[in-house]
């Protein structure tokens, strides 16, 4: 549950971020964008793959992310004219860039271990304390 709450969030943020006219900075838009990507894609792994080891989601999320950042140097007709919509420029961008898989890779790393800290301190096993 609490993986959907946070993928739903970084989702938010994205749009947030991207969308609306927030008056921040280009920095901040270029890479929190890539962040939250990089975060989103460890949230869906997650999710899918609840019962596998972290380390192994944390490394499928960015073979995923970086195949998403590969995808941008393949052009075809039908990949250009969805690039060429309001959606297919969020979702997949337009120019390939390495430093943004550097930042895949940072988010996903720091998602992956803040989800570790998390849940290595929230109690396991216990019983709700009685209502009276």
């Amino acid at each position: 549950m609490r993986i959907s709450l946070l993928m739903l969030g970084v989702i938010l943020a994205g749009v947030a971020v991207r969308k609306l006219p927030l008056g921040l900075p280009f920095f901040v838009t270029k890479w929190s964008g890539s962040w939250l990507w990089g975060m989103m894609m460890w949230c869906a792994l997650s999710l899918l793959f609840s019962s596998r080891h972290p380390v192994r989601n944390a490394l499928l999320a960015l073979v995923l992310a970086s195949m998403s950042e590969g995808l941008k140097c393949l052009h075809t007709p039908a990949l250009d004219h969805f690039r060429s919509s309001a959606l297919g420029s969020f979702l997949l961008g337009h120019h390939f860039a390495l430093t943004n898989i550097g930042v895949y890779a940072l988010a996903i790393l720091a998602t992956a271990y803040g989800a570790w800290c998390w849940q290595r301190h929230t109690p396991r096993n216990t019983t709700p304390p009685p209502l009276f």
